[in-house]
Formats: structure tokens, sequence, C-alpha cells
């Protein structure tokens, strides 16, 4: 089993996409601390005594309340990973695969395409888009910069894919 996979890693080649960059771990670090805070304060006013009820007091709780929440939601979501995307090559079978990256390390495939169904292909630094016969797009992927952009045409041409 182990001579299997490590002979199907072989036969694909990978062009690694990235969609929508990570931040760094000090910054999820500190956005989640932070998230969390404005959460607590927001539920937190409610239970500040206040000197009367009246409608303008509630009212100005509420707003504030809703306010650090949805801050406090937003800035816990900045801490999340982004999916992450990858292009491979599958030479064996004359396929285009894309894999998507799950928790865990796990990916599963999400688009597969066979060479004889890609028509064009247009490459810039930072897009790849695969296209067929009828113009639609078939695969559109970020691609990390001008090097990703060379491997990646680097790929295609020697799968015969991408001719310039």
């Amino acid at each position: 089993m182990v001579a299997l996979t490590h002979f199907m890693e072989e036969t694909r080649s990978k062009v690694a996409t990235v969609e929508g960059k990570g931040h760094s771990m000090p910054i999820r670090a500190a956005s989640v601390v932070f998230g969390f805070a404005f959460i607590w304060a927001g539920t937190g006013i409610w239970l500040v005594p206040g000197l009367d009820l009246t409608p303008n007091i509630l009212l100005a709780k509420m707003g504030l309340s809703i306010l650090l929440v949805t801050a406090g939601v937003g800035m816990t979501q900045i801490a999340t990973e982004k999916p992450v995307m990858e292009l491979h090559f599958d030479a064996r079978n004359r396929q285009l695969l894309v894999y998507e990256s799950l928790p865990r390390g796990r990916q599963h495939v999400t688009a597969s395409i066979n060479y004889e169904d890609i028509a064009r292909v247009n490459v810039t630094d930072t897009q790849l888009n695969v296209l067929d016969d009828n113009e639609v797009e078939l695969v559109s992927l970020p691609l990390d910069g001008p090097h990703a952009r060379l491997d990646a045409i680097a790929q295609l041409r020697s799968q015969s894919i991408f001719a310039d």
C-alpha cells in the first residue's frame, strides 16, 4: 500500500495555489482575544445597572451591544483558516484535479477535468483560468505571484496543454 501511494504521488505533479491567504499566528491570536472581548462586552452591557431605564438608554444599550457583538464575531472570523486550493496534473489519467484542503490535513477533489475538454488556458500573475470549447470557465484559481505563474506554465507545457 505504501508503494502504491508513493507511486501515485510521483505520477501527479502539483501547482499549489492559495485562495485567501491566512494571517500570521500573532494576528490570529489577537483577533480571537479581542473578538471574544468584544462579544463579552456586548453582552455585559446589559448587566451594568443604569440610573434609570428610559427608552433612550435602552436603545443606546441595544445599539452598542449589537455593534460590539457584530465586531467581535467579525474579528473571530479573521482567525479562521481559509481553504487552500491546489491544482494537480495527473499525467497517467490525463486529468486536471482541483483539490481543496480540509481540517486535519485532509484533501478532497472538487473538480476533475480531462485534458481533451480543455480548449484554452489563460494564465496571469494572479489568476489561472481553464476554458472549454464554448468559452465556459471550467476552473478559475488565484495564483500566488509570478513564481506560481511560471510554475503553472511549465506544468501546463509539460502536459502539452498550454502553448505560447
